[in-house]
């Protein structure tokens, strides 16, 4: 069953407007490349608004602007189609010793209640 967004988290989740670039495979299979938006993020992982429903379990790749490192993270949650969290995805990082540097992230991305 998907776990809806709003349930108790273990980290506390920073709002930001932070333009990324997800590319990963799609439900129907299709490799995709998308500017999506990452809404807010934790530092073991984020939420993110795309155009491309996405399968939880798979991989993708994450790329900030002028960022040449690309992070693999993992889908856990996807928003129901037709509904509120439609095109809304939960994303953790693949390697559990992966973390974001929020304070930076923060500075540059305007989080806000940090």
């Amino acid at each position: 069953m998907s776990q809806h967004p709003n349930e108790v988290r273990r980290d506390r989740r920073l709002p930001v407007q932070m333009p990324v670039v997800l590319r990963g495979t799609d439900v129907a299979g299709r490799v995709f490349f998308d500017r999506a938006e990452i809404v807010s993020i934790d530092e073991r992982g984020a939420r993110a608004h795309t155009r491309f429903h996405l399968p939880e379990g798979s991989e993708v790749t994450v790329e900030l602007p002028a960022d040449d490192r690309q992070r693999r993270m993992r889908v856990v949650w996807s928003g129901e189609a037709e509904s509120f969290y439609d095109g809304m995805i939960g994303l953790e990082f693949v390697d559990a010793s992966e973390s974001w540097n929020l304070e930076s992230l923060r500075i540059r991305w305007g989080a806000r209640n940090y």
